[in-house]
């Protein structure tokens, strides 16, 4: 490929990835493929650009690297902005990933809905990354390697030089006469990625002068396949699910072991953690999906619970039960929040006369009397507090989180469950949200 062809495809590639209207943050190292990145932005258009170098004070050179970026915008005219990093040494997690992730925090910051964050990821870093899952026993989400496009919370990070090698970005940066920085750290062979790129892929390539080109095309398959499993798991996640964060048991069980595995991987991923391990997914199978009818297990992980109740799988987080709760003494106020906000009322006055005529009092079960007895609407006699949790079903470890309402020292209503045969069941009209 000639370097003028380089542009032409890095130009069409990028139009595949972003949509019209795009404004893009190239994150700038100074190393050779963020400085040709930069250079093939600016070929393009410098007004919707900006780079962003991030200062991690880990080398002695980490403040020259700094300016460097800063000049090199200039030349381009292109803004480049520089933000400082703090990395905690102390931290279990290794220096290399602990600084990618404080890394990409910076980067992703301040990051629009139409604004792309750009990396400078070649051939080369896609054959090292695929090297690395193979080294940890990775499955198909490992081998797919580093993905062109990826959506992140607010925006996306797209990487347009993945078809590229590191000599074509070499042979253009010698073309405009490029100057770019060499960090010290890449010679470390003590770090995996660098022992591969320094003792590894020289080897491959010699041997295989094409094995990026068809490293790259393995990772592509990968991603193919990844996403057609991903499109059956969420329909398999849509057909299981009975409401947030609650699966039906016997639908789980209609499915093959994999396809549930996916599911209940997909459940956590949902819930913003860590996938199970294989290990810990036979453990919520087995021990608690399978459990006696009668039985209501528990199983902790990453801090929440996963419980069985009624034939169905729960994810709880504990962080969400009320703890102490508090009577309230409503005063008319639209919306209410209790327990620290784990509660939220929306309550709508039916009758005005019940801001002045009348006590509204708001409590949770472990304040009421224990004897209580009420008679829900439509119910033909009185029941215990406790029978009636048990008969709407409400799982054990929610009950202390439904409020009541007491209207003149009279149990009116349990929120979001029923309505009690009173005089002053009609004055307010009470939704959670």
């Amino acid at each position: 490929m000639k370097n003028n062809d380089l542009f032409i495809e890095f130009k069409k590639h990028l139009a595949e990835l972003t949509h019209e209207g795009a404004t893009f943050k190239v994150a700038l190292s100074g190393g050779l493929d963020s400085v040709v990145l930069l250079h093939l932005f600016s070929r393009l258009f410098n007004t919707l650009v900006s780079a962003h170098h991030v200062h991690h004070g880990l080398s002695e050179n980490a403040d020259s690297w700094a300016t460097f970026c800063q000049e090199l915008g200039s030349q381009l005219q292109i803004e480049c902005v520089v933000s400082n990093v703090i990395l905690d040494k102390q931290s279990r997690t290794s220096l290399e990933a602990l600084a990618r992730e404080k890394r990409y925090a910076a980067l992703k910051d301040g990051l629009t809905e139409n604004c792309y964050l750009v990396t400078a990821h070649h051939q080369d870093d896609q054959l090292e990354t695929v090297l690395l899952a193979l080294k940890r026993g990775a499955g198909l989400t490992g081998l797919q390697g580093i993905v062109a496009l990826q959506q992140l919370d607010t925006g996306y990070l797209i990487r347009p030089l993945l078809n590229f090698s590191r000599e074509q970005l070499e042979r253009y940066a010698q073309l405009f006469k490029l100057r770019w920085i060499e960090d010290e750290s890449n010679q470390d062979e003590s770090f995996d990625r660098n022992f591969i790129r320094q003792s590894i892929t020289p080897l491959l390539k010699a041997r295989w002068p094409s094995i990026t080109k068809t490293v790259a095309r393995s990772a592509s398959h990968c991603q193919s396949q990844q996403k057609l499993i991903d499109e059956i798991t969420d329909s398999d996640f849509q057909h299981c699910l009975l409401t947030a964060q609650i699966f039906k048991i016997d639908l789980l069980k209609g499915l093959s072991e994999t396809r549930r595995n996916n599911v209940l991987r997909c459940w956590f991923k949902e819930a913003g953690l860590n996938y199970p391990s294989t290990k810990q997914l036979v453990a919520i199978w087995e021990n608690v999906g399978l459990a006696q009818l009668d039985a209501e297990p528990q199983l902790l992980l990453q801090g929440v619970t996963i419980c069985r109740y009624r034939g169905a799988l729960y994810l709880v987080d504990k962080d969400t039960l009320v703890k102490d709760p508090c009577h309230f003494f409503w005063q008319g106020q639209p919306i209410v929040e209790l327990a620290s906000g784990k509660v939220r009322l929306k309550i709508e006055v039916v009758d005005n006369k019940v801001k002045s005529d009348h006590h509204v009092e708001i409590c949770f079960r472990g304040q009421l009397a224990d004897n209580l007895k009420c008679q829900p609407i439509g119910r033909d006699k009185s029941r215990s507090i406790k029978k009636l949790m048990h008969e709407y079903h409400v799982p054990p470890w929610l009950r202390d989180n439904v409020p009541f309402i007491i209207i003149d020292g009279v149990l009116v209503e349990a929120v979001g469950l029923f309505r009690c045969q009173t005089a002053f069941s009609h004055l307010l009209d009470i939704s959670i949200i």
